[in-house]
């Protein structure tokens, strides 16, 4: 089981779970309907992303609320209290139910990230144990403020997406990160196409 212990960057520079890419620019104006519903309405609680016009100023909401998504999963859900288990040497937890079957979690990673990318995650990140989803209890993260990030679109076409973005740290901390952010279009709504724990 692959753990997330390298470095955000390192991955993303690997190029893991990358989509086709396309050469045709786009504007970077956002119309009314570009952002339909991506606010986070309570942790554990996200609605599904509704972008269907995909630019530099829609894509930052879409990143938080997949950020989102990945930090509710991340930490094991709403898990308190926590049920943990040994296996081969590490302590494990369980998740906690809405997300406690491979299906549910699925389901939920999926609401901001491709197929592609949410089986990846729950394949390299997850494991199932006596029918319950669980993960080793350990909690990661980074300073980054995505809310705050501003986009630079590498390419688009009707269906990929690729943006860079420059995310500042945390308060306190100086400069920034470069974020490659990949994109696809399922079902007529955008959704990051790259594995959570790699873009996270």
């Amino acid at each position: 089981m692959n753990k997330k212990w390298m470095l955000g960057s390192l991955a993303l520079s690997i190029g893991l779970l990358s989509a086709g890419s396309g050469v045709m620019a786009a504007s970077s104006s956002v119309g009314s309907s570009a952002i339909k519903n991506v606010a986070v309405i309570g942790t554990g609680k996200e609605g599904p992303a509704t972008i269907n016009n995909l630019t530099v100023k829609s894509v930052v909401p879409l990143v938080v609320h997949a950020r989102a998504i990945y930090f509710y999963t991340n930490r094991g859900g709403n898990f308190f209290p926590i049920e943990t288990f040994m296996y081969k040497t590490q302590e494990y937890r369980y998740l906690s139910s809405d997300i406690g079957t491979k299906v549910k979690l699925m389901n939920y990673i999926k609401k901001a990230y491709t197929h592609n990318a949410a089986a990846y995650y729950v394949q390299t990140q997850f494991l199932e144990h006596e029918g319950r989803m669980s993960q080793v209890n350990a909690d990661l993260g980074n300073s980054l403020m995505y809310e705050k990030a501003t986009a630079r679109m590498l390419s688009k076409t009707a269906t990929t997406a690729e943006f860079d973005l420059t995310v500042p740290y945390a308060s306190g901390q100086e400069g920034s990160e470069s974020v490659y952010v990949k994109l696809k279009k399922v079902n007529g709504y955008w959704r990051i196409d790259t594995s959570p724990d790699i873009l996270f």
